[in-house]
């Protein structure tokens, strides 16, 4: 069956590559509604919030920062979570519809339960890599799939899977991504604004 699978997949490259024409923006300004998030271990919290993200691209090197701010409150518990990092990249352009992208990732991670009687928390900085494969279904859709490792200093080889979309209007970009990271996950709806 394995084999099956990989002699399909081999001879459905040309199609794949032959459908799409446009490729991916790194310039950009871009808006997250985080429409749900948990932690495993505390599922009884639904955090929701915003992410803001700027990426800057020069030639085939780029930049991103990223800044998350999410929170919920439960049976008077609230748990929040702010989240930034910085990445630098390099995109490596395969076709006009297909490319992938590396990067090296910095940042920290903050989360607090607190209610009216104190706080109990983390705040931990963590370093890590990824690599993310784009394809342009359309001129104006984009898929893109990648998987992050993530370093942190009492939770080594922690790792996340993202898997988005994005539907282009000229400068203007909507779209969802899903995020599972080793203890958590998150869905989220895209509005991007290109440079």
């Amino acid at each position: 069956m394995k084999n099956i699978l990989s002699r399909l997949a081999i001879l459905s490259l040309p199609i794949v590559f032959s459908t799409a024409q446009a490729s991916q923006d790194y310039d950009y300004l871009q808006l997250h509604g985080i429409v749900k998030s948990e932690y495993s271990d505390i599922d009884q919290f639904g955090l929701t919030g915003i992410e803001v993200r700027a990426s800057k691209r020069w030639r085939n090197v780029f930049g991103e920062l990223r800044y998350r701010d999410l929170s919920d409150k439960h049976e008077g518990i609230k748990l929040e979570e702010d989240r930034w990092s910085a990445s630098l990249g390099y995109v490596a352009y395969y076709s006009e519809s297909l490319h992938f992208d590396i990067r090296a990732n910095y940042g920290n991670i903050e989360a607090e339960l607190s209610n009216e009687y104190g706080s109990a928390g983390f705040d931990t900085n963590y370093y890590g890599g990824s690599g993310f494969i784009h394809y342009n279904v359309l001129d104006n859709v984009n898929l893109y799939a990648g998987l992050e490792y993530q370093n942190l200093k009492d939770a080594p080889d922690q790792k996340a899977y993202h898997l988005g979309s994005t539907y282009t209007f000229d400068t203007l970009s909507v779209g969802a991504e899903y995020v599972k990271y080793s203890d958590s996950d998150a869905l989220s709806l895209i509005l991007r604004y290109s440079f």
